[in-house]
């Protein structure tokens, strides 16, 4: 899958219980502050690489990452 619709308060909330702020996932995509507030609110899909990028840097399990990464 290319991109993907997101839990932005789910995903939210696991930074803040990871301590992982916008600026550490900025720097860890390498994205401009605009794409991570997009990003981050879901205004712009994330991509299958951003992805594992996030669940990787946020530790999150597969179950959480899909309720944040594939949300409906």
């Amino acid at each position: 899958m290319d991109g993907a619709i997101i839990d932005s308060k789910l995903l939210k909330s696991q930074m803040a219980l990871h301590g992982v702020s916008a600026k550490d996932l900025e720097k860890a995509q390498n994205w401009s502050p605009a794409t991570t507030h997009r990003k981050i609110n879901g205004k712009v899909a994330f991509k299958a690489p951003e992805i594992q990028a996030c669940v990787e840097l946020l530790g999150l399990d597969p179950i959480t990452a899909g309720k944040i990464f594939f949300y409906r």
